[in-house]
């Protein structure tokens, strides 16, 4: 079992639209909700907590008000906010989800901590990502890539961090853990990603499940 954390504390100065990135309508419902609803049917999470920040006060409020424990960073970057929360935290599991990959299920979740459960990754930091191509068929920005060994790749949004095995107040260099599942390339960073999600939801979610 494992604890989630969802980082909800991003400006989303991209996607323009006046209202927090985390609570961006899509398909009438809020983009942190489809990431809370998979979280909450997952197997394996025992519990959720959320990342907010001082850019994010509308989301830290609707948080508090479902009842979820609530951190507040700083607001100075993904990566300092996570760390800031995390090491403050108990030694544990963590997987940790964007609020704004409003495609994942839970058996994306489940399947992340089974497999490090089973040892298949052999790293206590693990991330997702997607092949680029994947996500650019989908008609997606793919704004955010890297590479490895010549392959690039799409971050998923979704990482796990077996605190208890991390020493340092750092983080180890990640296992890549690649995943040709289009719903996991949904990562809603511009307009144009939000209304091609809009189109997804419409008539095409097939190809996303």
């Amino acid at each position: 079992m494992a604890l989630l954390i969802i980082m909800a504390g991003g400006l989303g100065k991209r996607l323009g639209v006046g209202v927090e990135k985390p609570l961006v309508m899509l398909g009438g419902k809020r983009l942190i909700d489809y990431v809370i609803d998979a979280a909450l049917e997952a197997e394996t999470i025992r519990k959720i907590i959320c990342i907010t920040s001082q850019n994010t006060p509308d989301t830290t409020k609707y948080l508090l008000s479902r009842g979820f424990e609530v951190i507040k960073g700083k607001g100075t970057g993904y990566y300092d906010d996570l760390l800031s929360a995390l090491w403050g935290l108990p030694s544990d599991i963590y997987v940790i989800c964007s609020a704004d990959i409003p495609f994942i299920l839970s058996k994306d979740i489940d399947q992340l901590v089974k497999e490090y459960a089973e040892g298949l990754c052999g790293n206590p930091y693990i991330l997702v990502a997607v092949p680029v191509e994947i996500v650019k068929k989908l008609g997606l920005s793919a704004s955010s890539r890297f590479k490895v060994d010549e392959q690039e790749l799409c971050p998923a949004g979704l990482r796990l961090i077996d605190k208890k095995l991390i020493a340092e107040r750092r983080l180890p260099k990640p296992y890549i853990l690649v995943l040709n599942e289009p719903r996991l390339g949904v990562n809603i960073n511009t307009i144009d990603d939000l209304k091609q999600a809009e189109a997804l939801l419409r008539g095409n979610l097939s190809r996303l499940l």
